[in-house]
């Protein structure tokens, strides 16, 4: 199954293309947020992405705020924390996964959405 994923991130194109680029190598869809008021017109104009990932350094609005908008609109979208300290705890999201390990996010799509790994 080939998922479309909103990815809301801090401003490091460097990060942000190197997870993008292990979603789209495995043929999945991204659609790219800098800062979260970009992310949440995003989701607005498309809720029906399949998950929300977002950076816990994401700003204009705050992490906290970005997830909150989200779940205004749609409360059971499946929303994965990006943390460069690794798992923690974080109210609202459904999964917390390290920021410099691009093939976390695959696994866990793979793992819980029975997502594609292959093109």
């Amino acid at each position: 199954m080939r998922v479309i994923i909103l990815m809301v991130e801090i401003e490091q194109p460097e990060g942000l293309s190197a997870r993008k680029l292990v979603l789209e190598t495995s043929k999945h869809n991204v659609i790219t947020a800098y800062n979260g008021a970009s992310g949440i017109e995003l989701f607005a104009r498309f809720p029906d992405v399949d998950a929300v990932v977002v950076h816990v350094d994401v700003t204009n609005p705050p992490f906290d705020e970005v997830v909150r908008e989200i779940r205004k609109i749609r409360p059971r979208i499946p929303i994965i924390a990006l943390s460069p300290v690794g798992p923690v705890m974080l109210d609202g999201v459904d999964y917390v996964i390290p920021s410099h390990e691009p093939q976390a996010i695959l696994k866990v799509l793979t793992d819980h959405f029975d997502a594609s790994t292959t093109n």
